[in-house]
């Protein structure tokens, strides 16, 4: 059966299904109840919002069709606090293929708000949208445990290759546990080179040598996408040179290893492991 950029609600044996949360080029993501046990999980339906040609930038829909598969089987093998976990795969009635996620409230995006910066579209989209910090205390924290989640990817030879405050979820809302989701970019160790360098994430986040070529990267593009985090928690912005040295309360070995990590070649940042402890260090 053909994939479907269907907007009907899904069916499958023993689940409800109630709304549409989210939506990306090649998956909807649903809210749904297992009637049997009744409890929630997020289905990850995929559904590719390709073009004519078969095309959603960079690649052809079987390719996402094959990391779809890739990134439930990826996700399936951890076992971490800091990472969404897998419950099931399943083909729904219509056969679209289609993975069972552990429910979360939200993204940190609930907590700091989106990266709009133009008073005009905030003034539509209502006072939640605006940019915002959080204190340096809960920025180490949600730092760490999203470092603690890229340590797990990492030693399995893994680079996530999306590290954003989207794909960071909360286990209860603002304030909470964070864990790591979205593995539909990772490379994988035996990735298969691009016949030509491409581009894959999200622009304000990746690493230079990732919008260069990202079939190259190593772990320390991940760290990279940390440090824009941990400058986008802190400052309520996107990196600036001259941001974090204006935010008062922020010891200077904080704002020294954020630049450490976004530092513009891949030897100079630290290892996941070594962010931990060096923010584990700092007092605040």
């Amino acid at each position: 059966m053909q994939d479907r950029n269907d907007t009907g609600m899904p069916s499958l044996p023993g689940w409800r299904f109630d709304h549409k949360v989210a939506s990306t080029d090649f998956s909807d993501i649903w809210l749904a109840e297992d009637t049997a046990l009744q409890r929630a999980v997020a289905f990850k339906i995929f559904a590719p919002k390709a073009d004519a040609d078969g095309i959603i930038p960079p690649f052809h829909v079987n390719e996402w069709r094959r990391r779809f598969f890739l990134e439930a089987r990826l996700m399936a093998g951890f076992d971490h606090p800091n990472i969404v976990p897998v419950v099931m795969m399943a083909r729904l009635a219509d056969g679209r293929p289609a993975v069972a996620l552990q429910y979360m409230s939200g993204s940190l995006l609930d907590e700091i708000g989106g990266d709009i910066f133009d008073p005009q579209r905030l003034a539509s989209l209502g006072p939640g949208a605006a940019p915002r910090a959080v204190t340096p205390k809960r920025a180490r924290h949600i730092l760490i445990e999203t470092l603690a989640a890229l340590a797990a990817v990492h030693a399995r030879g893994l680079v996530h290759r999306d590290v954003k405050p989207r794909n960071l979820l909360l286990c209860n809302g603002p304030g909470s546990r964070l864990k790591l989701t979205d593995f539909g970019m990772a490379k994988v160790p035996d990735e298969k080179p691009s016949p030509r360098p491409v581009w894959i994430g999200t622009r304000d986040y990746i690493s230079p040598e990732q919008y260069a070529d990202a079939g190259q990267v190593s772990d320390r593009a991940d760290i990279h996408s940390v440090g824009v985090v941990g400058h986008r928690l802190l400052t309520g912005r996107l990196p600036d040179v001259d941001r974090l040295d204006a935010v008062e309360g922020i010891p200077a070995a904080f704002t020294d290893l954020l630049r450490r990590a976004m530092a513009p070649e891949p030897r100079r940042r630290p290892s996941a492991a070594e962010m931990i402890a060096a923010l584990a260090a700092i007092a605040l």
